[in-house]
């Protein structure tokens, strides 16, 4: 009998998978596709859901809810049109486009959640922070001198004072003198992991 259970369990599994492929398979039948491919969902390194307590959650679900118009669980440009009109307004088809574009991936809820933590948790995508550091070393090392960081910080743009100098130093990943950019733009954007 177990062994039953297991060629049945396989079985499905093998129908399940045929059934995906079938749904991502473009249509046949002599007709041309006109729609693009949609693009694949990214994983999120960590857990977005974390970034929010549970009530924000909740709106941020009503929010998504309220913007995917047709039900689908993503939110297309079609949607996003759909809120415009309720609002009275006619947008360029291009401003919906970089919209959705935003998201690497399908605007689904989860993506939904990781854009709006970028957003609002005050720092860049990890790309972003990257190549600002990159920016400052020449040498293509990863890696810039701490003195010639703490200047940069305390003497050019939003100037950090010695309080926020100190605090950000106390997780900077500094060895011999030099800041680990690399590291420290993960340790900014994922926290720091535990050895």
């Amino acid at each position: 009998m177990g062994e039953e259970k297991k060629k049945e369990k396989k079985s499905k599994k093998k129908e399940k998978k045929t059934e995906e492929v079938a749904e991502e398979a473009p249509a046949s039948g002599g007709e041309e596709e006109t729609k693009a491919e949609p693009k694949r969902a990214q994983r999120a390194t960590s857990n977005v859901f974390a970034l929010f307590n549970q009530s924000q959650i909740q709106e941020f679900k009503e929010a998504f809810t309220m913007m995917d118009q047709n039900r689908d669980g993503i939110i297309c440009e079609e949607d996003l049109k759909g809120i415009y009109g309720s609002l009275g307004r006619d947008p360029d088809p291009k401003t919906l486009k970089a919209m959705v574009d935003e998201a690497p991936g399908p605007l689904n809820f989860t993506m939904f959640l990781t854009l709006f933590g970028e957003k609002t948790k005050g720092t860049d995508p990890e790309s972003t922070l990257r190549d600002a550091f990159t920016m400052f070393d020449s040498a293509g090392t990863g890696k810039l001198h701490e003195e010639y960081v703490k200047d940069l910080l305390m003497n050019v743009g939003d100037q950090f004072s010695k309080d926020e100098l100190k605090q950000t130093w106390k997780e900077a990943p500094i060895e011999g003198g030099e800041l680990d950019y690399l590291k420290f733009v993960q340790i900014i954007k994922r926290g720091k992991e535990e050895d």
